[in-house]
Parts: structure tokens; sequence; C-alpha cells
């Protein structure tokens, strides 16, 4: 089985790679929650896949004033699995924002999302930040930017998230609204997300808490809301001494 990971960025992204990644979220990414339909419209239905057009996907992640990076895995020649993420510098630190991380059905539990983060990486990123409902996305940044969930700080993410999501030039992230004890909010068990009005269906990324508890593991970020993505901004890993050097494509 033939596996490679290819990296693109800026006008290196086509047409047809968007194209591609595009079809690939609509087929796996996730379905519309119940109240979906009632906050966003009627094409949002409990239940059916959350689609994204090529145009859509350039309009809400390819942002034209920032340095964009697409890193592809491919199986067998296949689209597999892909990653976005945006790259800006704020107040003098150069910010690292992934923005769309998604893995075929087919090859997830491979550990491609966490080797797609690992090309996204830079020596030069100083602070990474997410959005994600999906509590196994939180786990693989973590684990390749930070320090883990077991040992994670949070205290970036208290001080200096709402100042970096402002200057993000992603619209997206830019307008989400933090939630969560972290920010001083008063909700129960809420404690690190953000309101992005993303009304997905909440239904896997419970499922994958349970297995995250069930091993042992404490979730820091509390629960989250309908509409909400956990949220994280960490220091970036200092240390690249075992990262593989990408210039189009490599073996995974």
């Amino acid at each position: 089985m033939s596996q490679v990971l290819q990296k693109f960025v800026g006008g290196e992204i086509s047409e047809k790679m968007i194209a591609e990644v595009a079809e690939l979220f609509s087929t796996h990414y996730g379905v519309w929650g119940p109240l979906a339909s009632e906050k966003i419209g009627p094409f949002a239905k409990q239940g059916c896949r959350v689609k994204m057009s090529p145009k859509k996907l350039i309009d809400q992640i390819l942002p034209s004033d920032s340095t964009n990076i697409h890193i592809r895995a491919l199986i067998d020649g296949q689209l597999a699995g892909h990653v976005f993420g945006t790259r800006w510098v704020h107040d003098g630190r150069t910010i690292l924002w992934i923005t769309q991380l998604c893995v075929d059905s087919q090859h997830r539990n491979q550990g491609i999302a966490k080797k797609l983060l690992e090309e996204l990486r830079d020596p030069d990123d100083q602070a990474v930040g997410i959005l994600s409902s999906h509590p196994f996305a939180i786990l693989a940044a973590l684990r390749v930017f930070g320090r883990g969930v077991e040992d994670v700080d949070l205290e970036m993410t208290r001080t200096r998230a709402a100042a970096v999501m402002r200057s993000c030039p992603v619209r997206y992230v830019r307008n989400a609204k933090l939630r969560g004890s972290l920010f001083e909010g008063g909700e129960e068990n809420v404690v690190s997300c953000a309101d992005t009005a993303f009304w997905v269906d909440h239904g896997e990324p419970l499922w994958a808490l349970d297995v995250i508890k069930e091993t042992g593991v404490f979730w820091p970020f509390g629960r989250l809301p309908d509409g909400c993505e956990f949220l994280i901004l960490v220091e970036a890993k200092a240390a690249f001494g075992d990262r593989r050097q990408v210039q189009n494509s490599s073996e995974i």
C-alpha cells in the first residue's frame, strides 16, 4: 500500500485540490445536529451530511491576506485525509491556526491526522491554535504542537486567545465568541470553547470523549454546548529534531 504526504503553500493550492478536499469533507466530516435547521436554515436538516462546496471552502478557510498551507495524505493515489492551516504574524509572533482537519472514515485510527499535523509544523511557529468540536482533533493537535492533553497548559488560551483570534485572517475564527470558565463564563462545566455557530451533531464527539475518559485521561476543556467548538492556543514546541523535511511529497 502506497502512502504519501504532499505539502502545498499559497498559490500551489489548485482548484482541483480544493474540489477534492471539499468532496472528502462533505462525505466524511459529520452531520447536522438537532438545532441546525432552526439556527441556519432548512438546508441543514438534522442527520444530513455537513456539505462544503469548493467556493465555500475558499471563502471560509483560505484568506487572501495570509499564508495558507495545505497537507494531503494519499493512499494508493487516493485522497485519504487533509489539513489546512493559516499562518500570520500577531504582535511580533508567528501564529499558526489549524483551520480544517478531516480524514476519510475508512482510514481513521491509523495515525494519519497526527502525520498531517506534523507536516504542518514550522520551526518559526511560536503559537498554534485550533477550534474543533471533535476531541480526537484536539488530542492530535496537542500531541504534535504541545505537550499532550495530560500536561496541557491553558494559560496562553486564557490570556491571549481573544486577541490572537481577533487578529486572525480567517473570518470564522475572528468572529468566534469565547465561552467557558477559563474566560470568566458562568456556564456549568464549560471550560474552554468558542461559539462559532457551527451546529454540527455532537454524537460522535461525545462518543470520542467517553473513549478518552475510559482510558483514565482527564479532559480539561469541559463540556461542549451546541454551536460551539473546543478551543486551544498553545506555545509551539521548540524541538524539531525528528521532523521530516518535506518539499512537495514524502512517504508516510
